[in-house]
């Protein structure tokens, strides 16, 4: 049922337009002053007001703006019923106030049928829409939470498997045939990547659900690249793949999560030296512009198709780019990494070319660039 609110000081006014409106499916409600259409429409689930403008004490523009400043009902559509003329400037303080659209009178029975038709029908939709979200909602909640769950408890025994296999691996690889060797070592790759496949869902879960909270102290983006080298200077050595980095002189301070972020640039020159070929070479640069550092991860891969670029940043996302050695990934790291980026209110981009290689950046923004230049105008 569509509850239609109609408001006119005038009582002829009313019961005209009321005439017009009446059907089945719909319910009518008056109103003879704008102080008495308020306390109807926040009492009633209203599909459509119909505002006369020029009323006594409160008129038509003063109840619209109420009626947009509450919450109960900004969203209930309202369209004006007027006399005043069709001047400019009354027509876009009624569309200001949050109308939707007006009708003059006298009126004409089948426009005002059909513009009231047309503004339910898209009330009703925009009632379902937002059913939907909040149902989508509620499954997105429960999907966080089944894969926070799922994922936790997975750890503990494949942590178990991990630990044994791999001391097995120290302890009696020599008593072992070079077939027995090669099982073990496909044991713990696979157990190493399904860890990391476990560890990104549950970051997922806890980004999308709002539980992850960023531990953010004040520090030198250089300590993380430094770590983040470090952490990934085995998987280089391997294929030959040299890991240079350069710094902006006097690069400010910032906030941000020490550990969240040396997460974002790992995977980022992980998936570098993933696709890039043994002998190589990978720059880390790190800016100041602005009121952002800005950190670059640049190789000389194979690069990404620009068809297949917008969706880089999406779950599970695949390419058609394969990694040079057989590595394998989760499909998950960007798109953590977008988030977490995000969360510190910076952004997070890429450009490549296939044959040439990609670079993949993030910003920061400097908490008070103000003083850092002002720092550096005195010294």
């Amino acid at each position: 049922m569509h509850k239609i609110l109609l408001v006119d000081d005038r009582p002829e006014n009313l019961y005209s337009l009321e005439s017009i409106l009446a059907e089945e499916g719909r319910i009518i409600l008056k109103a003879n002053s704008g102080e008495e259409a308020l306390k109807i429409a926040f009492s009633e689930d209203l599909s459509l007001i119909m505002l006369d403008v020029q009323m006594p004490e409160m008129d038509g523009f003063e109840v619209a703006h109420m009626l947009k400043s509450t919450k109960r009902t900004k969203k209930t559509p309202i369209l004006f019923v007027t006399a005043i003329s069709k001047e400019k400037k009354y027509m876009l303080q009624g569309l200001t106030e949050g109308a939707i659209d007006y009708l003059f009178k006298p009126l004409d029975i089948d426009i005002t049928k059909a513009k009231v038709e047309t503004l339910l029908k898209l009330y009703a939709q925009q009632k379902e829409l937002e059913l939907k979200n909040s149902e989508l909602a509620k499954l997105n909640e429960e999907k966080n939470y089944f894969l926070g769950v799922a994922s936790h408890d997975l750890r503990n025994p494949l942590g178990n498997i991990l630990t044994l296999a791999s001391f097995i691996e120290q302890e009696s690889a020599e008593n072992l045939s070079a077939e027995h060797r090669n099982y073990l070592e496909v044991i713990i790759s696979s157990g190493r990547h399904m860890l990391d496949l476990l560890n990104n869902l549950l970051d997922v879960a806890r980004i999308e659900s709002g539980t992850m909270e960023l531990q953010l102290q004040n520090g030198l983006i250089t300590d993380i690249i430094q770590q983040s080298i470090n952490e990934n200077k085995i998987s280089a050595d391997k294929k030959e793949i040299s890991l240079e980095y350069s710094i902006a002189d006097k690069c400010p301070k910032t906030n941000f999560d020490a550990i969240q972020i040396q997460q974002v640039l790992s995977n980022l020159i992980s998936n570098a030296i993933k696709y890039s070929h043994n002998g190589t070479h990978i720059e880390i640069n790190a800016d100041w512009q602005n009121a952002s550092i800005v950190v670059t991860v640049k190789d000389q891969g194979q690069g990404i198709p620009i068809s297949e670029q917008p969706n880089l940043f999406l779950p599970f996302s695949k390419t058609s780019v394969k990694s040079t050695n057989g590595e394998k990934g989760t499909g998950l790291g960007l798109t953590i990494a977008k988030k977490v980026i995000e969360a510190h209110g910076g952004a997070i981009w890429m450009t490549s070319i296939v044959g040439q290689g990609s670079a993949f950046s993030f910003s920061l923004p400097i908490e008070d660039v103000s003083k850092h230049q002002l720092a550096l105008m005195t010294k």
